[in-house]
C-alpha cells in the first residue's frame, strides 16, 4: 500500500496525502477540513500505515521531544508535562519522560539525546558533571532550567531561586523568629550546597546571625522522610520556631508533624515552602511558599520548538522569578 493508492482512493494528489498523513496539515492554513477527513478515511479504508522510519530519514526529524527530570514528580512538573504534551501534539510531536533518579546514571538516561532519538529536550534537573555543550551538538534543541548556565544554542530558564529563598528566610528573621530550621533535599547540603540552601544562608549573613547548622535536616523530597525529620527538629532541646523547606512537599509534612505534636502554626511554629504549588493553597493553614507567580510554561516549550526549527538562533533566557507568597502558615 502506497501514498499513490491513498491519493487515488481519496481523489487528491500524492502531495496532499503526504501533507495530511505527516500531520503537517493540522498546523497549516489553507488545507480544508473536508480534504483532511477524506484523506484520513481513504487511508483507513485501505489499511494504509505510514512508514515512520522513512519519514524520519526524509525529514531528519524524529518528531519526539524529551522531558528530563529528577523524581519525585511535583505538581508544577505535572503542569509542565501537560502543557508540553499539548503544544507537542499541535505540532505532530510526542513527549517522552526521562526520569533521572541517580545523578551517576544521568549520562545513561540522556543517551537518547546523544544518539539523536529525539529532536530536543527540556532538562528540568541538570545533574552535576553533565557536559551541556555535548548534548547541544547532538540534538537540535535544548531548554535547561539553570541559574548560571550560559551555552551557545541552549535556552535557559532562570528562577532566581537563591534570591527567593533568601527573601523567605529574611521574612522570618524580620518577624522575630529566633530559631529557623531548614529542610533540604536528600543530597547532603554540606557537600553540595544548592541555590536554595545558599539563599537561606544569605539571609542569616545579611542579618549578622550565625546559621543554626544543628537545625538543618534532609527529607524535603519525601513526604514520609520529611515528617520524621521535622519531628526530630520539634523534639530538639531548643526546638525551632520556624522552618524553611526546599519544597512544598516538605513544608506540608512539617504542618502535619506540628499538628501531631499539638504545636500551633504559625503562632509557635511558622512554615514556608518552595514551589508555590496548588496543593499548598488547600493546606490547613494555607501554606506560605516561595515560587513563580503562576505555573505557565508555554513560553519555554515554544522556545524549544523554535530552537528545533532553527538550532543556530541566539540563546534565549527565560526568567520565571521566585517571590514570596504570603499565606497563613507564616
Amino acid at each position: 500500500m502506497t501514498l499513490r493508492d491513498v491519493a487515488e482512493e481519496a481523489g487528491v494528489s500524492v502531495t496532499t496525502v503526504s501533507y495530511v498523513l505527516s500531520g503537517r496539515a493540522d498546523r497549516a492554513t489553507g488545507m480544508p477540513v473536508e480534504t483532511r477527513e477524506r484523506v484520513a478515511a481513504a487511508a483507513e479504508r485501505l489499511g494504509y500505515t505510514a512508514n515512520t522510519a522513512a519519514r524520519v530519514l526524509r525529514r531528519q526529524r524524529t518528531e519526539l521531544i524529551a522531558l528530563a527530570y529528577a523524581p519525585p514528580v511535583s505538581p508544577w512538573l505535572d503542569q509542565l508535562t501537560a502543557q508540553c504534551e499539548d503544544l507537542a501534539a499541535e505540532r505532530g510531536y510526542s513527549v517522552i519522560g526521562l526520569p533521572i533518579r541517580r545523578p551517576e546514571r544521568a549520562a545513561h538516561s540522556l543517551r537518547v539525546l546523544e544518539r539523536g532519538y529525539v529532536d530536543g529536550a527540556i532538562i528540568v534537573s541538570l545533574p552535576p558533571d553533565i557536559d551541556v555543550n555535548h548534548y547541544a551538538r547532538t540534538t537540535r534543541g535544548l531548554v535547561v532550567f539553570h541559574e548560571h548556565l550560559s551555552v551557545p544554542r541552549v535556552d535557559v530558564v532562570r528562577a532566581h531561586e537563591r534570591a527567593g529563598m533568601a527573601a523567605a528566610t529574611r521574612y522570618l528573621i524580620e518577624q522575630g523568629r529566633r530559631r529557623i530550621a531548614y529542610l533540604a533535599h536528600a543530597a547532603p547540603v554540606d557537600l553540595s550546597p544548592g541555590e536554595r540552601y545558599a539563599g537561606y544562608r544569605d539571609a542569616f549573613a545579611e542579618a549578622g546571625r550565625p546559621v543554626p547548622d544543628e537545625l538543618v535536616r534532609t527529607g524535603a523530597d519525601d513526604r514520609a522522610g520529611a515528617v520524621v525529620a521535622v519531628r526530630s527538629l520539634l523534639d530538639h532541646p531548643d526546638p525551632p520556631d520556624a522552618l524553611v523547606s526546599e519544597s512544598d512537599r516538605g513544608a506540608l509534612a512539617a504542618l502535619q508533624a506540628a499538628a501531631d505534636r499539638g504545636i500551633k502554626v504559625p503562632d509557635d511554629f511558622a512554615v514556608v515552602g518552595a514551589g508555590n504549588t496548588s496543593e499548598g493553597l488547600f493546606a490547613s493553614p494555607p501554606l506560605t511558599s516561595v515560587g513563580s507567580d503562576q505555573l505557565e510554561f508555554r513560553p519555554l516549550v515554544e522556545a524549544l520548538f523554535a530552537r528545533i526549527e532553527d538550532p543556530d538562533r541566539p540563546a534565549q533566557e527565560i526568567v520565571m522569578p521566585w517571590r514570596l507568597h504570603h499565606r497563613s502558615s507564616a
